[in-house]
């Protein structure tokens, strides 16, 4: 019996196809009897459950993975499989329904060669939109899929996400030590809001690797790196400027006295660099010290 879904699913994610010897892993989510129940909608399980594409209930089409370039793909390869994805209710559809293309799970892992088997190929795409299925090990990471038992293990995908992981956390690395010790002090101010003026080299690498060992403060030391060193010294100052309390912040925004220099510290950035507020500027780095 087709299983009509609710909500519409993504997109599948785009994955190399040029690997001869691609390997495909599903494994069942580590304790994933700790993590969720099987769904009452899977069509069977005991010891497994048997999977095949679903119905989009919005679109009224299977959800098959397929895109042109993959019905392209397998046509070039002799695939005379009926892989039109219309649902018309009441009528099975010659493949999507069939034995042929139903994916059985179980409690260990199963392996399928999407480059040596056709089969194995459209397996693979339809469950990387299977809501019972996360597409890595990064998509399960996440929690977004809490009705799926297993995901998707791909060692020469994995690898190299891991690979690229390592190459920015590598360059990253070059560019701090590429800093001088002023703008480590500024970068540390900017994203810990912390002062380290009286801070030696080796504590300022402590906090580098602090920062780095937070995902979204990488992503800020990340884009932070690339503003040239005048955006970087004015963020630093106006921090500074608001720790020594020279600056204010408020509900309405930050102040000098009485004057409301922006409502946050970009749009404050922005009216420092004003010439015309040149003396204001000067003023309060004369109070800074």
């Amino acid at each position: 019996m087709t299983d009509v879904l609710d909500i519409p699913q993504p997109e599948t994610e785009e994955t190399s196809e040029d690997l001869e010897s691609l390997k495909i892993e599903i494994r069942p989510i580590p304790n994933r009897d700790g993590i969720k129940k099987f769904s009452d909608n899977l069509e069977y399980f005991s010891q497994a459950h048997i999977l095949c594409p679903f119905v989009n209930s919005v679109t009224m089409k299977y959800e098959t993975g397929l895109k042109q370039k993959d019905i392209e793909y397998l046509k070039s390869k002799g695939c005379n499989y009926d892989l039109s994805d219309n649902y018309t209710r009441g009528v099975p559809h010659p493949f999507w329904e069939s034995h042929v293309v139903k994916m059985e799970l179980r409690s260990s892992p199963v392996f399928l060669f999407p480059k040596k088997s056709l089969v194995d190929f459209i397996k693979w795409k339809y469950l990387l939109v299977n809501k019972y299925i996360y597409k890595s090990q990064d998509e399960m990471k996440s929690g977004n899929k809490p009705q799926a038992t297993h995901f998707i293990y791909n060692e020469e995908i994995e690898n190299n996400i891991k690979a690229t992981r390592v190459q920015k956390k590598n360059e990253l690395i070059r560019k701090i030590s590429e800093l001088s010790l002023q703008r480590k002090r500024d970068v540390v101010l900017i994203l810990l809001g912390e002062t380290t003026e009286n801070k030696n080299e080796d504590y300022l690498t402590v906090r580098f690797d602090d920062i780095m060992s937070d995902a979204e403060l990488t992503k800020k030391l990340t884009e932070l790196l690339t503003e040239d060193a005048e955006s970087i010294s004015l963020s630093a100052f106006i921090k500074s400027a608001i720790y020594k309390n020279v600056l204010k912040r408020t509900k309405q925004g930050i102040f000098f006295y009485e004057t409301n220099l922006g409502f946050d510290e970009e749009a404050v950035k922005e009216f420092l660099r004003d010439k015309l507020n040149q003396e204001i500027y000067i003023t309060i780095k004369s109070k800074i010290g």
